[in-house]
């Protein structure tokens, strides 16, 4: 009998918050050579705040920086990190709406939900401090956005010439929201996303935390690879009416040289430990590399990665040049683009309209 094949790992490129002076070009060479070796998506990472001793005001908005390299590329995923303690639904789901169609389908939002006491402080206002029922505001936020993007049906924008209807009026869903952090009437005011929802990153939840953000997400991030293939931060998916269980993306940091002896010395130049629970640092030549991607993926620990670079000059390049195509080599990744979409690089089916089945089901009942 034939072996099964195996489904291809998704890996997806961290890129650092940088400083201005070299964001715009340390990030168009990453997409353009992530790009080139088929990598599924770029996350940008965003920081509202600006540290002590920063020897810059920071970089642009990850939005920005996301929408401009949607123009220079047409395949990778761009992945906006984004807090909801720092917007507002609406302006956070029109936002990545628009990149979707900017991009042609290839949006992400990765919900950052860690506590910042120096961004916390920039958006503070009166009756309102963001570090202040973060984890409830989140889990409104995160659904809230989702409905926001599907207050339009998918051809709801008829543009009949001879009839001269423009739109659809029972295919809009204003919604009306109220709740205890967010009053929203909708409807978003542009057409539903290429992807339906652009695909949605969210960090695991904490043993014994309940329901979070990851509870909506297609895909949860996980910090290192667990142990013996646990995937508790998926397990409460399949036990509450989810269809399915989110993809989990394990964090790794690799150190990357042609042979063993080299990737050693430049590991021990950065000092790197072996991990600390928020991903694991794992150092070698292409074969070794590989080699724990492998193992992981097949025991169950994850089922994709994103990989976070050390500062060491040229190790995204080393990993897309060296590691990628020996993981092709062993068929663990695509040989190319498949797929015009995020969600299709990941797996991932386009979400039907849930506004739409709420209305049809709300009708069929009266």
């Amino acid at each position: 009998m034939p072996d099964t094949p195996r489904r291809p790992i998704p890996i997806g490129y961290e890129l650092p918050v940088a400083g201005a002076g070299r964001a715009r070009e340390s990030a168009v060479s990453a997409a353009r050579r992530a790009e080139a070796g088929a990598v599924d998506f770029l996350l940008l990472a965003d920081r509202p705040a600006t540290g002590p001793g920063a020897s810059d005001p920071g970089p642009p908005a990850a939005i920005v920086t996301a929408s401009y390299l949607a123009t220079l590329t047409r395949r990778i995923g761009l992945v906006v990190a984004a807090a909801p303690a720092y917007h507002e639904p609406f302006n956070l789901a029109r936002m990545i709406a628009s990149l979707d169609h900017i991009s042609g389908g290839r949006a992400g939002w990765s919900v950052a939900t860690a506590p910042d006491e120096r961004a916390d402080a920039n958006h503070r206002r009166e009756g309102t401090d963001p570090a202040a029922g973060r984890d409830a505001r989140t889990a409104e936020f995160v659904p809230l956005v989702k409905d926001l993007w599907d207050t339009w049906e998918d051809g709801a924008f008829i543009r009949d010439k001879a009839s001269g209807a423009f739109v659809d009026g029972d295919r809009i869903h204003p919604l009306h929201h109220s709740g205890p952090a967010f009053r929203v009437r909708g409807p978003l005011n542009l057409a539903r996303p290429p992807q339906g929802h652009p695909v949605v990153l969210a960090p695991a939840a904490p043993p014994g935390s309940g329901d979070g953000p990851w509870h909506e997400a297609d895909a949860v991030l996980i910090g290192a690879p667990p142990a013996g293939g646990a995937r508790a931060a998926t397990a409460h998916a399949s036990s509450t009416g989810r269809p399915h269980a989110p993809l989990t993306l394990a964090a790794i940091t690799p150190v990357v040289a042609p042979t063993r002896d080299e990737a050693r010395a430049l590991h021990d130049e950065i000092g790197a430990p072996a991990g600390d629970g928020d991903r694991a640092v794992v150092a070698g030549d292409p074969a070794d590399i590989a080699d724990r991607i492998e193992a992981w993926a097949d025991a169950g620990s994850a089922d994709g990665f994103t990989v976070r670079f050390t500062p060491l000059p040229g190790q995204l390049a080393a990993f897309t040049d060296l590691v990628l195509p020996e993981l092709r080599r062993r068929g663990r990744l695509r040989t190319a683009y498949d797929a015009p979409t995020l969600r299709g690089h990941l797996g991932l089916a386009r979400p039907g309209n849930r506004l739409a089945a709420r209305t049809a089901a709300t009708a069929q009942r009266s």
